[in-house]
């Protein structure tokens, strides 16, 4: 499977777009956020994060195994 990104400057893009993948019966997905962007809530846990005791740090892989004994995942 191929996959493309199509940027779009408006709405009247965005809907001839969809229109025209319609008609020819092409499958797509939209992606409604952009990704690249921090919420709040993201940036509150981080600003959290970094004040803490870092005698208290856990490594990505150590929470990994952690969350992974805790919900079976």
């Amino acid at each position: 499977m191929t996959q493309i990104t199509i940027q779009l400057k408006d709405k009247e893009e965005e809907t001839f777009v969809e229109t025209f993948l319609k008609k020819m019966k092409i499958r797509f997905e939209k992606n409604e956020g952009d990704d690249s962007e921090l919420t709040d809530k993201m940036k509150r846990i981080i600003d959290e994060r970094l004040v803490e005791d870092e005698s208290t740090y856990v490594d990505a892989f150590e929470s990994l195994k952690k969350i992974s004994a805790k919900h079976g995942i």
